[in-house]
């Protein structure tokens, strides 16, 4: 069982969410805004994923992922993004920073589902044979099915 951090501003949203977390076996910790994600990610660095939205009260989206990433703990927690339609170059910067996927909402339950535990495998094994500082960052990207922005690994 992994935490995974939801970030959104809908209670609705957040609920559906830990609900998707839940019945694939893990923990789901929510906030609803900015600041309240980065305290629960700073105060759990053992994260598997961090699902979030990039309209936050209390901060902007990108400003939320630069300082997730800035934190040694947290540099390498894979980071889904579930927001309304952005455009390509918001989406660039976003993979630059270093977000997975980008999912616009509202997401499908399957997709999302599979997204996520693909990104908790990944974290698990990465866990197990202890290989976060060695493995490279993924270079490229593709626009997946169904609006969702998936990096090429």
């Amino acid at each position: 069982m992994q935490k995974v951090l939801i970030a959104d501003k809908d209670p609705a949203m957040r609920e559906y969410y830990a609900q998707l977390v839940q019945a694939l076996g893990h923990y789901p910790l929510t906030c609803r805004d900015g600041i309240a994600a980065l305290d629960c990610a700073t105060a759990n660095p053992n994260l598997g994923l961090i699902l979030m939205d990039l309209d936050l009260p209390g901060t902007w989206g990108q400003q939320l992922v630069e300082v997730l990433r800035s934190h040694t703990e947290l540099s390498q927690v894979p980071i889904l993004v579930v927001s309304s339609k952005r455009t390509h170059a918001e989406l660039m910067r976003l993979v630059i920073l270093g977000i997975h996927q980008w999912f616009e909402k509202p997401p499908a339950a399957e997709e999302l589902s599979a997204a996520i535990q693909l990104c908790l495998e990944k974290a698990e094994a990465l866990d197990i044979f202890d290989v976060e500082d060695t493995v490279p960052v993924p270079v490229g990207a593709g626009i997946g099915a169904e609006g969702s922005w998936l990096l090429a690994v």
